[in-house]
């Protein structure tokens, strides 16, 4: 049991774990079916002068999820950096995270970490942009200006006109 009294004997602990009890695990985004992998490695130390613990490690994890955009079930994968602090009592470091209760449950705090970093409209392809669209592109400042120079000013053609007249 992780509480205040074991972070002041073990100022330090080092804790890797491949979580196999999954089908307990439940998160908020409606989009995850299941988590299929979890594991972590983590470092926790004890800051007593201001009364807080410290996480510093990597949570690894893969799920089953909906995808946002096509609606069809893909496979997740990330890696978080869990670099927090969390405190008994906001009374001496009012910014750390308060612990709930007298026990530091690592599962649980886990659990928030992979929550709180998942993204809302998850999706296979989240990182890719699309380029075009209806009547636009995304082009880069240097093709922009190339695109603007190569652009036949519309009142060149008028004038041309006028003067044929």
């Amino acid at each position: 049991m992780m509480n205040r009294q074991y972070f002041e004997k073990n100022t330090h602990t080092e804790l890797t774990e491949v979580i196999n009890d999954l089908e307990s695990i439940k998160l908020n985004n409606v989009l995850v079916k299941k988590v299929t992998y979890l594991d972590y490695d983590i470092d926790i130390d004890w800051v007593n002068s201001i009364e807080t613990v410290s996480v510093n490690g990597v949570i690894n994890f893969t799920l089953e999820a909906i995808d946002s955009r096509t609606g069809e079930q893909f496979e997740y994968t990330n890696a978080i950096d869990w670099n927090d602090e969390y405190t008994f009592s906001d009374s001496i470091n009012d910014h750390a995270n308060i612990i709930v209760g007298e026990e530091f449950d690592v599962k649980n705090y886990l659990i928030e970490q992979i929550n709180i970093n998942l993204p809302f409209n998850l999706s296979n392809n989240s990182d890719i942009i699309k380029k075009t669209g209806f009547g636009w592109t995304i082009m880069s400042e240097e093709e922009f200006y190339q695109n603007e120079q190569n652009k036949v000013d519309q009142r060149w053609d008028k004038l041309d006109e006028f003067k044929k007249k």
